[in-house]
């Protein structure tokens, strides 16, 4: 709980003025620039709505297409249209690129070569 006889409660370090915003004003005699913003709607596919708010930028400076936070599909300003399979794909795990690296030959001798280790460290007899 505050201290109700702290004299000094609400106010800047240094500010002879005022706390916050308003004693930073009356100090320097400036105000801060008002940036305007312009809010964008985006629809994914499943329905899901994203609006991210951008500073006020031109049209075509706005991007067409944003991912959807939920679930990862690209959402687009104008209902009904969609991007091409042009980009990467939605996600992949670490056992997908995994995959794309070996063969599964390979994943299985990786995978003996592991459990072996852990039996090792464990002190256990190997499979055999």
């Amino acid at each position: 709980m505050a201290n109700a006889s702290n004299p000094f409660r609400g106010i800047r370090i240094g500010s002879a003025s005022g706390a916050g915003l308003a004693g930073w004003q009356a100090e320097t005699g400036r105000s801060p620039a008002v940036v305007h913003k312009h809010p964008v709607t985006y629809r994914c596919p499943l329905g899901h709505e994203t609006t991210p708010v951008f500073a006020d930028l031109a049209e075509e400076e706005i991007p067409e297409y944003w991912d959807c936070p939920r679930c990862g599909r690209a959402g687009s300003r104008r209902p009904g249209t969609q991007p091409g399979a042009v980009g990467p794909e939605l996600y992949k795990s670490h056992l997908d690129y995994a995959k794309e690296r070996r063969s599964p030959a390979e994943a299985e001798q990786v995978l003996a070569w592991a459990l072996g280790q852990l039996r090792r460290s464990r002190g256990e007899e190997p499979a055999g």
